[in-house]
């Protein structure tokens, strides 16, 4: 599990299925479904491809002749393959995200996996449902985007979305309140005195941005502005432990990394692929052995 090349098993009768982003040369899915592949007995094998954006529409059309039974879709396609689909699911189409294809009777069907992902890892390795929650979350970018939509979705009671980019949390914001109307949802300035108000008696903190991803990296915000018994949930899985999920971890809180709802996330995508459950437990352990 340390880089080294295990031969799989191809052969004529090998169904394909993989990821398609730009750049792929990062990415942890295709250990984490060929060992899931490998438990199972299942004749499949999960490469990853990397398609330019100039190349996104000739690389979905050549899914049906080439006979690939399906993808995972990432940074920088989500939303441009929507228009390129046979049809999308409702989780999907109103997120306004795809990050799943399957391929079935020649037809293409999208799917977002991402949303049921973190919900998942929520619950799984935090103990917290979304029903109910107040809830800050930090970016406005395509992480945010399934985080957002998932808590309305699952009856938050207020959420507050935080970006540099002032025009883009208010587009996130309007169109999560436009789905879910029962969700009271706001914005917030990336100021520090903003921050510290809006953070005041939330029940959950989700990092959605990068910041964290590179050594020396400081945390997004300051965790002593965090309410006691706030769980805090960052998407980024490498590092396993950012700086601000040691800095609440050191003040006694609930944390949660990224590497669940990447799993999760994953063996939604499996089931969709395959039609049958994955071992979550070993894709788990594919990942956090990696990691370490």
């Amino acid at each position: 599990m340390n880089g080294e090349f295990t031969p799989m098993k191809i052969q004529g009768s090998t169904k394909i299925v993989g990821l398609f982003g730009f750049p792929v040369h990062h990415t942890f899915s295709p250990p984490m479904h060929n060992a899931a592949f490998a438990e199972m007995g299942m004749d499949y094998v999960y490469l990853p491809f990397e398609v330019d954006p100039d190349d996104l529409s000739a690389a979905v059309r050549a899914l049906v002749p080439l006979g690939i039974a399906g993808v995972n879709v990432t940074i920088p396609h989500k939303e441009a393959v929507i228009p390129l689909l046979n049809e999308i699911s409702e989780t999907a189409q109103r997120i306004g995200s795809v990050n799943t294809i399957r391929v079935r009777d020649r037809k293409l069907k999208g799917f977002n996996t991402d949303a049921y992902g973190f919900e998942t890892a929520l619950l799984e390795e935090g103990g917290v449902r979304l029903a109910g929650k107040r809830i800050f979350v930090m970016g406005a970018g395509g992480a945010s985007r399934a985080v957002c939509f998932q808590s309305a979705f699952s009856g938050a009671a207020e959420l507050v979305i935080a970006d540099v980019l002032s025009e883009r949390t208010e587009a996130l914001a309007g169109a999560v309140a436009e789905a879910v109307p029962g969700c009271r949802v706001s914005t917030c300035l990336v100021e520090d005195r903003k921050i510290e108000k809006a953070l005041a008696g939330k029940d959950l903190f989700v990092n959605a941005t990068p910041i964290g991803m590179k050594e020396g990296d400081p945390s997004p915000i300051r965790t002593e502005w965090l309410s006691p018994g706030t769980t805090v949930f960052d998407v980024i899985y490498n590092p396993l432990e950012t700086r601000l999920l040691r800095e609440a971890k050191a003040r006694g809180l609930t944390v949660v990394n990224g590497i669940g709802m990447l799993v999760y996330q994953g063996a939604r995508a499996f089931e969709i692929f395959t039609d049958r459950k994955p071992p979550v437990e070993t894709m788990l352990k594919v990942l956090r052995e990696r990691f370490q």
